[in-house]
């Protein structure tokens, strides 16, 4: 039966559905499944509706052109397919990026994007969006040295100040912890989400130092501060050292308490996992990889092009106990540091110079290079041993 036809039918049967007892209603329902061909609960509900309600829905016609669609795919492609609520905030600043670099977008399709919501954005990728369920156990181990000289931090940062930042190592160790193998520390600025990445070998008390200098030297700004989980690559006498030398606080979370360290966690995963994934990576020739790919183009594309979400305040409810996050606008570390009033003017023409140079598409492309020759050496030493 057409829905023409099926209209008019229950525009028939309704009223008298309406008014009949149970029974009635379901030796009514079940007649109607079989002129119909629709099942019970979708009869049942065309039944039960006021006669003056539409029948069926006339869909909408679409606010957004096909271009505006395809467009966001586009730039979220171009942000490594970020979530919609960090997207749709950077939609305007990544898109005249992208035109600068010859995007072509037409006047209609601009206005649209520039106009465009959360919730449309996040529609449209839907679709798109994949998932890793990949899980592994972490390899840090408790440090018995200097715990009583290293203050213990733990709550919400206060600082507002860039300059002060968690650290972590992430293991490059595949299914097994036995041998020697790379590791990355990973270094989050808590004010501004700017993070820097290096690969160590080994995580020994000195190979963790020389890495922290190095990233403390690739900084647009001063490192003051660092918070440490309890692994013996950082409560060591190398590190106190160096700390102490630099004027740099050191301090350290709870044991156990991975929370006290959520900044670099949680970049632990966006910066590294969902990069180089969870395979094993134990030659020289991978490390030099991976520190090519941190000290070039993935230290720009993180910082420049990916916005992140930052909580703004967070309400407990007093009867539940329940408590409920706000977030501030999605901005990358870039513009956190160009909005900075405390980052100094030279600080920001460089920045801005370097931010003008960059094409996301270009460092798009080359770190898809790296990955691929990192990928190739995995492949040839398995089929070595």
């Amino acid at each position: 039966m057409s829905k023409d036809g099926r209209e008019d039918y229950f525009r028939v049967v309704r009223e008298e559905y309406v008014r009949s007892d149970k029974k009635t209603k379901g030796e009514l329902l079940d007649r109607a499944c079989q002129v119909t061909g629709l099942n019970r609960k979708v009869t049942g509900r065309h039944l039960s509706r006021a006669p003056s309600n539409r029948l069926f829905r006339v869909k909408r016609p679409d606010k957004y052109s096909l271009e505006t669609k395809l467009t966001v795919i586009k730039l979220w492609h171009a942000a490594n397919d970020i979530a919609g609520e960090r997207l749709q905030p950077f939609i305007p600043d990544l898109l005249a990026k992208l035109v600068q670099f010859g995007l072509v977008v037409s006047p209609e399709a601009h206005t649209q994007l520039l106009g465009i919501s959360t919730a449309t954005v996040k529609r449209i990728v839907a679709r798109e969006q994949k998932r890793s369920t990949i899980r592994i156990g972490g390899t840090t181990k408790p440090g018995s040295l200097l715990k009583r000289q290293i203050s213990v931090r733990y709550g919400r940062w206060e600082e507002t100040m860039p300059g002060w930042g968690e650290i972590d190592t992430v293991a490059h160790c595949g299914e097994s912890l036995s041998g020697s193998f790379v590791y990355s520390l990973n270094l989050v600025d808590v004010a501004t989400s700017w993070s820097e990445q290096v690969a160590l070998w080994d995580k020994g008390e000195k190979a963790a130092v020389i890495g922290l200098d190095a990233l403390r030297e690739r900084l647009p700004f001063k490192l003051k501060g660092i918070d440490s989980d309890n692994g013996s690559e950082f409560i060591n006498y190398h590190m106190q050292r160096y700390a102490k030398k630099h004027r740099l606080t050191f301090t350290r979370s709870r044991p156990y308490r991975k929370n006290d360290n959520a900044h670099v966690e949680q970049k632990n995963w966006t910066a590294i996992r969902q990069l180089v994934g969870y395979q094993r990576y134990d030659t020289r020739v991978q490390l030099d990889l991976l520190n090519e790919l941190y000290a070039h183009e993935w230290r720009l594309y993180v910082n420049f092009f990916q916005p992140t979400m930052r909580v703004k305040e967070v309400i407990k409810d007093q009867a539940t106990g329940k408590k409920t996050k706000r977030y501030q606008q999605a901005q990358t570390p870039y513009q956190r540091l160009m909005a900075h009033p405390k980052i100094t003017r030279k600080q920001k023409q460089l920045l801005q110079s370097t931010y003008d140079s960059l094409n996301p598409l270009a460092l798009q492309a080359e770190i898809q290079r790296k990955l691929t020759m990192l990928e190739k050496t995995f492949r040839i030493l398995n089929q070595m041993s």
